[in-house]
């Protein structure tokens, strides 16, 4: 009787450790998205460079920049893919002068960047701007 229940006891140990392996693997499994730290040094390059692009494909002397992060992901592909959502206002800065600190000039408006990372490659790429 007392070895029955010492094997029942496992059992339901051993069930529990593997529900908490599954479920910690499962948490950081490649493709997976997770949540980025807005000080996070890849999120902010990956970030640097969408807006950068925004700013060259917008028909407006004045740039744009980020008001506020509102959410930034990350997922795990052949590199990083970062998803990055900001509120961004158009500024007084004109495009040419990337060094001065803008105020902004009108409502902010909401942009989503998907941006592509591959350091060891130095690699970083655009795939998708979503801006109103």
């Amino acid at each position: 009787m007392q070895d029955l229940t010492s094997w029942n006891t496992m059992k339901s140990v051993l069930v529990v450790f593997f529900a908490l392996f599954v479920a910690g693997a499962w948490s950081s499994m490649p493709g997976g998205l997770r949540d980025v730290d807005f000080e996070d040094s890849g999120m902010r390059n990956a970030l640097e460079l969408a807006v950068n692009k925004h700013n060259l494909a917008k028909n407006d002397m004045f740039r744009s920049d980020v008001v506020e992060v509102v959410k930034a992901q990350s997922q795990v592909v052949a590199g990083l893919k970062y998803i990055i959502t900001v509120k961004m206002a158009r500024t007084n800065c004109r495009k040419n002068r990337p060094n001065e600190v803008c105020a902004p000039t009108a409502e902010p408006y909401q942009c989503t960047f998907t941006v592509w990372s591959r350091p060891w490659l130095r690699e970083i790429q655009v795939l998708n701007e979503q801006c109103p």
